[in-house]
């Protein structure tokens, strides 16, 4: 097995030509504007108004996962780093666990209906204090939990209907849900290491209809905070501990959706109202990212948090929408894990890129190879306007 292949940055890969808007946030108010009517001004006048990674990332590391008969990968559904571990669920029924050089250390696959069995994993996350693997099988709505060599240890059922959640240091959950339903928390609630109600750090209010924004909502931002994004109808990025909560950033949009939709109160389906949303959401110390889309539209926003400078680009297809060419795939990290960027890529995408980046990224790789992980470290920038890093 191949080391993981260290660069600064590929030169190709270091320049998004999207334009950049120096409406900045009043001081104190976090506020991020997006002209989503308007769009980006269509002229680059400068290299200011061009997004360049290199300015964030300092390092990018390329991670080929051990490929064998006990460790076959097809889709890749979430991914984790914790203590310098890789966490990996695939095809919603097992889970990896890799060291940085992408050797295989053990592996959770237990789909079945006896006890410490599941049917189908949505979501999991891992305990930063002891490497414990909690996932939610969303078929009988139950958190099991195991060991980091994939050992049985306990599990609880839930009576509410959570869409993500992460565990905290002591062992207590944050629950997530952006959906109104009658009798059910909506917002993020915390409960013990048994499931046991404790509070309900936030409380959303207003809005009655379903999201249908990411899979992932709840990024650690440290070992005490989660970032979120509001689910339709609330345009604020939420900074959630253990009691308590904060709007972080507050996304002004030049649209608005009208009363009725955000009631619930049409006929037909939601895809043929007049709305947008928000998705996509990630943040280190550095930057704020998120995408924002009428279905028609797209438009990924990247907000600079030192210099609040918003930086946009806008596509007319179909959503959803990976912005620039297949070399550019690996610079949208799909989640972040305190403060470092996680994406993927497949072999089958790896292996269409010209052999000269297939050599740097991952040389022996194969179309029956598992994916790569890619790891994007950000250099620390020295104002930290936000107190969760």
């Amino acid at each position: 097995m191949r080391n993981p292949v260290c660069h600064p940055l590929l030169s190709v890969l270091l320049i998004l030509s999207v334009s950049c808007s120096d409406k900045q946030h009043e001081p104190g108010a976090n506020q991020i504007y997006v002209d989503f009517e308007n769009g980006s001004p269509s002229v680059v006048n400068s290299e200011d108004d061009l997004f360049n990674y290199s300015n964030y990332l300092d390092t990018v590391l390329y991670i080929p996962l051990e490929t064998s008969d006990n460790c076959l990968i097809g889709y890749i559904n979430d991914i984790h780093l914790v203590n310098d571990r890789l966490f990996v669920e695939a095809d919603f029924k097992s889970l990896f666990v890799f060291d940085l050089n992408g050797k295989l250390l053990s592996k959770i696959s237990k789909v079945g209906r006896g006890h410490g069995e599941y049917g189908r994993i949505a979501w999991f996350d891992v305990n930063p204090s002891n490497n414990e693997i909690s996932i939610y099988d969303v078929t009988v709505r139950r958190i099991l939990v195991y060991s980091v060599e994939g050992d049985f240890i306990r599990q609880f059922t839930l009576e509410q209907v959570p869409r993500d959640f992460c565990v905290l240091p002591n062992g207590n959950y944050l629950f997530y849900t952006p959906d109104y339903m009658k009798n059910h928390y909506r917002g993020v609630w915390q409960t013990g290491p048994d499931g046991n109600y404790i509070n309900q750090p936030l409380v959303l209010d207003g809005s009655a209809i379903q999201d249908i924004g990411q899979n992932h909502y709840l990024m650690h931002l440290n070992n005490d905070v989660v970032g979120v994004m509001g689910p339709i109808g609330f345009d604020n990025i939420y900074h959630i501990s253990a009691d308590t909560s904060e709007i972080a950033y507050q996304i002004k949009t030049s649209e608005t959706i009208p009363d009725y939709v955000l009631k619930g109160e049409f006929e037909g389906d939601l895809f043929e109202q007049d709305f947008y949303f928000l998705t996509g959401y990630t943040e280190n110390e550095s930057l704020v990212t998120f995408m924002m889309t009428d279905m028609k539209k797209t438009m990924n926003v990247k907000y600079d948090k030192k210099t609040g400078k918003i930086y946009t680009d806008v596509n007319k297809g179909n959503y959803p929408f990976i912005p620039g060419d297949k070399l550019l795939i690996s610079l949208e990290p799909r989640r972040t894990d305190y403060g470092v960027g996680l994406d993927y890529l497949d072999a089958n995408i790896l292996m269409t890129l010209p052999e000269e980046y297939r050599n740097k990224i991952a040389p022996d790789c194969t179309m029956d190879s598992n994916p790569i992980i890619c790891l994007y470290y950000y250099k620390k920038p020295k104002y930290l306007p936000n107190p969760a890093f």
